[in-house]
């Protein structure tokens, strides 16, 4: 049987890319959570209250880390502050961007939380795959002592991150970060 030019380009680029999208779509809708180091730091999409308690019931969060940044007068903002008050889960925010790579000062931060929060810490941004993913596999190479090689799985497309268009920041940024650069001094 031949196969024509124009079904070698549909299987070739259409499938794989329906394919994504699909799974995409799998991932959003059960809230990309996934845990980064059992029974110590978990990722995730944005939650709403609801989510968010149950998440830190099930898995008996201490702390949240919020890369979005803090937004005083938004609905998702307001109720994870909420829920967070009322488990007395100590709460952090950091203005992260999923379009630039992050400056010296936010690795600093984030690596002296690595080393101070409370634990399970919930790690978060908006969809859970971009920033999420940079911090995910910066803890990986920190708290867990792996490879960059390995960490950089935290930074795929099983999480949701397209390494393309402006998010392609976090993976440069990754590539070129020398964790002994941003180490906090204790």
């Amino acid at each position: 049987m031949k196969v024509s030019g124009r079904s070698k380009l549909f299987i070739v680029f259409v499938v794989p890319l329906l394919l994504g999208a699909i799974y995409a779509g799998y991932v959003w809708e059960q809230g990309n959570f996934h845990p980064i180091t059992e029974g110590e730091a978990y990722r995730a999409a944005q939650m709403d209250g609801d989510e968010l308690k149950n998440c830190i019931e099930k898995y008996h969060i201490k702390s949240i880390l919020n890369l979005r940044g803090k937004y005083l007068e938004e609905k998702w903002y307001i109720e994870e502050m909420k829920v967070s008050s009322a488990h007395n889960v100590r709460h952090y925010d950091i203005d992260l961007s999923a379009y630039r790579e992050p400056t010296l000062e936010e690795m600093q931060i984030l690596i002296g939380l690595f080393k101070a929060a409370p634990r399970p810490i919930l790690i978060h941004c908006q969809a859970g795959a971009d920033r999420s993913g940079l911090v995910a596999a910066m803890w990986k190479v920190i708290v867990d002592k792996q490879s960059k090689i390995e960490a950089k799985k935290q930074l795929s497309m099983l999480y949701g991150h397209m390494p393309i268009g402006p998010a392609s920041a976090m993976d440069k940024f990754f590539e070129d970060w020398l964790p002994k650069s941003t180490l906090v001094k204790q």
